[in-house]
């Protein structure tokens, strides 16, 4: 499977006990073998397929991202996301937030992850934090992961936490000056969105 183009729309979907949680369309900004980056644009609609367990997302009312948008880093095999945020009028950069997720898979479309809800905090001045355990721990309770999976998710917590204590951060710092192209439009969902079916 080939890599996607710079302004190449792609679907990031979240696939729960073998079928799509959500899906979101997304800006790719780099791809290749060592790093997939795309941008979640501002006012992207969310796709919520039919599903057993109730996004907590759709719960909340969530239907379109607000914002500047984010800025997702993916490395191959890792089990989080490096995601960036922006604020004020003046896109004042804020920080990197580390979403704990299953290692990205590829697909014609785009890519299947799962959110694991444990996040990790970095702010612009280097400061961390720990954030949505009692969340995690609760999914983990209403049958959301299994206890092998649960286990490589706190796993993966503690590795990201070692991290950010040692100041081993993989990602360039340059990613904080980055800004889109104004010309980009906000995706849609395609209108067969549903029926992708997983690979």
């Amino acid at each position: 499977m080939g890599y996607f183009a710079p302004g190449d729309v792609v679907l990031r979907r979240e696939v729960l006990h073998g079928r799509p949680w959500s899906v979101m369309p997304a800006r790719v900004v780099r791809d290749g073998p060592e790093l997939l980056a795309v941008f979640i644009v501002p006012g992207t609609v969310f796709g919520y397929p039919d599903h057993h367990y109730r996004h907590p997302w759709l719960a909340k009312g969530n239907t379109h991202w607000r914002g500047h948008g984010k800025l997702q880093l993916h490395r191959p095999g890792d089990a989080y996301s490096v995601e960036l945020f922006w604020a004020g009028d003046d896109r004042r950069f804020q920080g990197w937030y580390l979403n704990l997720q299953d290692p990205f898979r590829r697909t014609p479309h785009g890519f299947d992850t799962l959110d694991h809800a444990l996040d990790y905090w970095l702010d612009a001045d280097g400061r961390w934090e720990e954030r949505d355990r009692d969340e995690f721990e609760e999914q983990v309770a209403e049958g959301k992961y299994d206890a092998a999976q649960a286990d490589a998710i706190r796993r993966t917590g503690k590795e990201v936490a070692a991290m950010l204590d040692a100041g081993a951060t993989w990602w360039d710092p340059a990613w904080a000056a980055w800004t889109p192209d104004p010309d980009w439009p906000v995706p849609v969902l395609p209108a067969d969105w549903r029926d992708h079916p997983l690979p």
